[in-house]
């Protein structure tokens, strides 16, 4: 439903709800986790109500100008979501406790290789841009086009593309780094 005043107000915006909640629901939760996601989910319909005048279904679909809005709610709460990175660098770091005796050394090695290179994978997330780490969400969690991302975040799908593979190209070069190969 690209024209949501085909519908009587409280009809069109359950249809809306129904239609982009999921979808919203496991953005959001990827990117600030299931308890925040919750909050920004809600606020991204109060403010999608609000703001219903500047919607133009000209300049993309319901689905991009929703996710649009959310993901500027989740830039608003980017210290979270840092902070989340943060933890997630910590618990990748940890030692490995409470092995199984019957665990080979291969396994033990291949886990604690693994973590860390899920430290340097996280560790160079955070240093992305932040428009960086919203156009890979959108593009790897979202399964958006560059196209469809473009219109979310308001740059053309050819500046997408090339930041996507720039960020990409950084992250496998991070992890390809700790295992000892090229970077």
């Amino acid at each position: 439903m690209n024209n949501i005043s085909d519908a009587p107000n409280g009809l069109r915006w359950r249809v809306v709800y129904s239609e982009h909640a999921d979808g919203l629901f496991v953005y959001l939760a990827r990117r600030v986790g299931r308890d925040l996601a919750e909050d920004l989910l809600a606020d991204t319909f109060v403010e999608a109500m609000a703001s219903v005048s500047s919607f133009d279904p000209e300049r993309g679909s319901m689905r991009t100008w929703l996710f649009g809005i959310a993901s500027n709610l989740v830039r608003r709460h980017w210290r979270t979501e840092e902070r989340r990175i943060r933890a997630l660098a910590r618990d990748a770091a940890s030692p490995v406790t409470g092995i199984d005796p019957l665990l080979t050394m291969t396994g033990v090695v291949d886990r604690v290789d693994a973590a860390t290179e899920a430290e340097a994978l996280i560790d160079e997330l955070g240093r992305l841009e932040e428009i960086d780490r919203e156009l890979l969400a959108l593009t790897g969690w979202e399964s958006m086009s560059s196209a469809e991302a473009g219109a979310v975040i308001g740059m053309n799908a050819a500046t997408v593309r090339s930041r996507v593979r720039r960020a990409r190209a950084r992250l496998r070069a991070a992890t390809e780094q700790e295992r000892g190969g090229p970077s």
